[in-house]
């Protein structure tokens, strides 16, 4: 059974960015034989193109644009056309010095690099319109054009005189009154009372900004980080709009990447037809952290299939240390991020830049032009199992986990903002500490955002959920009340959703479900831990277990129970993990600190009991994750993340189809090695 996937194929895309206009005309035909080669079957065209599609104000050229666009569609092969608007050109910036951002320390900038756009100029927003709706107009019936990607890579801030207008209308829509807005941010802190909106500017180094990325009012940053966000989904909104007036079938995405703090991805949800993203992890970046990401992105697409924009084949240029992938490992982490949910495997780039600042990123293509180096071999070898595979594979979902792990952007935000607890807590760092041990087990895990859905889940681990507002915090009851269990952190329910403290004993909002009171959090320096007691350890070091970065000293209300001790420091004895039993056969489990692998490994055990949760017991480094065809038929996905050969014992018998050999309970993964059972 072959099924359609969100770009109207039957096939996974495969290929990625070709940017032409970078060499000679007299190469593009033989770009395309090599590609094919490989079995790339798709091409993103015109990423960067804006100063040569619109070389002066009301005058374009799209000479060039359309044969590389022929050239591409002679080929056979399909194309993602991008509306080139992430980078301006350099007559626009000197003509309209509005569209160029202002920085945090009040600089005007210029153009030459890209994300240099002011999201609030008229004349950008004007500009960017205009040039999609016209390559939509153009390009809109060309029968291999499979998706659109509006801009690359939204990122950034402005703060120009026409961001802070724009600010100051936000508000007035939000709020009503500068009153009410004195109310959300406390304003009275350091005589920052406003007495009309003309007084409010954008909280940059020239007012209200701390060093070290920290804010006066956290509450004035908060909501400039959520107008921007808005505005810049406004952008795209508009974008797409225009591409809709020609072309009323296509995706239209643009590319996200991963945990990304700017903007809070999970807003974009209704407005991107298929969510993409660009994962590019470093030399050091574990399975988990990469599993995590598609797992977020596959999120933000409320659990649809989602499109791996972009990936490196060999290696990149812009992290300290730019180790070459190992050889298997491009094949290992393509195949990890289908298994996760991408209905495409993409690559930056097909061919290498010359020169610029990314010439010494990875290509198919190299400088030598030919289908000789290791990494045109793997890529070629991908595509043709790609091609084999895609008929099965296509149309399927991941299946629905057993464990959803909340992601928040607004706490992340409103942690990163303030000053204290700690400089060592770091949101992601502490969703990653929970996720990871889930993956370690091969725990079918969703995440999703605070707002939820929770039902089906039989726990849910909420991290460092800091922003609670009332609405919040109801739906985490109701899951709660209807038997479901839930993990709480340090750093849970301390503030509403303008950075103010709520007032009562904490976590306020919950205060009475976690059954615990937080009376006050020690912050350890990154060089101490705290032991911790679980069960009935008689002593510290009995289990080896240890809390980190921050100890929440409480108190456990009666008919709360106490799963672990701190063994250390004058709160010896406290509690360190609570359940509080609901009636319906959940419950609440508080972690009163940030335990270490082997805390968090005893604390998960404690989370999962009497639930039914059981993962997958398979060597260090293999991972495990399903899709279900809509025909009920299950694909199992073994990924051995790791440079070692890994024996692999599991109930699970059908066919690998990778190799077309029977699986039947057990078999070798080499080192970086993949298996696709389809099968029970």
């Amino acid at each position: 059974m072959t099924t359609a996937n969100g770009f109207g194929t039957g096939r996974i895309l495969y290929g990625g960015d070709y940017n032409p206009e970078q060499w000679p005309e007299e190469v593009w035909a033989e770009d395309m034989e090599l590609l094919r080669q490989a079995e790339i079957n798709t091409v993103t065209l015109n990423v960067f193109s804006w100063a040569t599609l619109q070389p002066a104000d009301d005058v374009y050229d799209f000479a060039r644009l359309d044969r590389i666009v022929q050239t591409v569609a002679d080929a056979g092969m399909s194309i993602v056309l991008a509306t080139s608007t992430a980078a301006l050109p350099p007559w626009m910036s000197l003509k309209h010095p509005d569209v160029n951002r202002v920085d945090a320390q009040g600089r005007r900038m210029r153009h030459g690099a890209r994300h240099n756009a002011c999201i609030s100029s008229p004349t950008y927003r004007r500009y960017s319109v205009a040039l999609a709706e016209r390559l939509a107009e153009r390009y809109a019936e060309v029968p291999s054009l499979v998706a659109w990607h509006v801009s690359n890579e939204y990122g950034g801030f402005c703060w120009c005189d026409l961001c802070a207008q724009a600010f100051r209308d936000w508000l007035r829509t939000r709020y009503g009154t500068v009153e009410a807005v004195n109310d959300a941010w406390n304003s009275a802190f350091w005589s920052h009372t406003y007495h009309s909106f003309e007084e409010i500017f954008p909280p940059n180094e020239l007012g209200d900004a701390m060093a070290g990325g920290k804010a006066v009012l956290p509450g004035s940053a908060l909501d400039y980080q959520r107008f921007y966000g808005s505005s810049v989904l406004d952008s795209f909104r508009e974008e797409k709009a225009a591409i809709r007036r020609f072309d009323t079938a296509r995706a239209v995405t643009t590319n996200m990447m991963g945990t990304f703090p700017d903007y809070d991805y999970f807003a974009w949800s209704d407005d991107l037809d298929v969510v993409s993203w660009d994962s590019y992890p470093a030399h050091d970046t574990t399975p988990a952290q990469i599993a995590l990401r598609h797992d977020l992105m596959r999120a933000v697409g409320r659990q649809r299939p989602f499109m791996l924009m972009e990936q490196t084949p060999s290696r990149q240029n812009w992290q300290p240390y730019n180790s070459l992938k190992r050889p298997g490992q491009m094949r290992q982490q393509s195949w990890q991020a289908v298994a996760r949910g991408a209905d495409t495997v993409q690559f930056f780039q097909l061919r290498q830049s010359r020169a610029g600042c990314e010439k010494f990123h990875g290509a198919v293509i190299g400088t030598d032009g030919t289908g000789s180096t290791r990494t045109f071999r793997e890529v070629a070898e991908l595509g043709a199992e790609l091609a084999r595979v895609s008929p099965q594979v296509v149309g399927s979902r991941v299946e629905h986990g057993s464990v959803a792990v909340v992601f928040d952007w607004p706490s992340r935000w409103a942690i990163g903002y303030s000053a204290g607890p700690s400089r060592s807590l770091e949101y992601v760092r502490e969703v990653e500490r929970w996720y990871a041990e889930l993956h370690r087990r091969n725990v079918p895990v969703d995440v999703v955002p605070a707002t939820g859905p929770f039902d089906g889940y039989a726990a849910v681990v909420a991290p460092c959920l800091y922003m609670l507002p009332e609405g919040l915090a109801e739906g985490l009851r109701r899951y709660v009340a209807d038997g479901g269990r839930l993990l709480l952190t340090p750093m849970t329910g301390l503030v509403d959703e303008h950075d103010r403290l709520h007032l009562g004993q904490a976590p306020v909002p919950l205060r009475d479900l976690a059954g615990v009171w937080v009376e006050e959090t020690d912050a350890l320096p990154p060089s101490r831990t705290v032991p911790l007691a679980f069960g009935d350890a008689a002593s510290a070091g009995d289990d080896g277990a240890h809390g980190t970065v921050l100890c929440d000293v409480v108190r456990a209300d009666d008919g709360t129970q106490v799963l672990a001790r701190y063994a250390g420091e004058y709160y010896a004895g406290s509690p360190a993990l609570t359940f509080r039993p609901s009636g319906s056969g959940g419950g609440v489990l508080y972690s009163a600190s940030f335990p270490d692998e082997v805390g968090t490994r005893l604390t998960v055990d404690a989370l999962l009991d009497g639930t039914g949760v059981v993962g997958h017991d398979l060597p260090a480094g293999v991972e495990l994750s399903r899709r279900v065809r809509e025909d009920g038929t299950a694909l199992t996905f073994l990924v051995n993340t790791t440079g070692q050969s890994q024996a692999v014992r599991l109930e699970l018998s059908g066919q690998d189809l990778l190799t077309g050999a029977a699986f039947e309970g057990a078999g070798m993964l080499e080192p970086y090695g993949v298996a696709v059972v389809m099968g029970r």
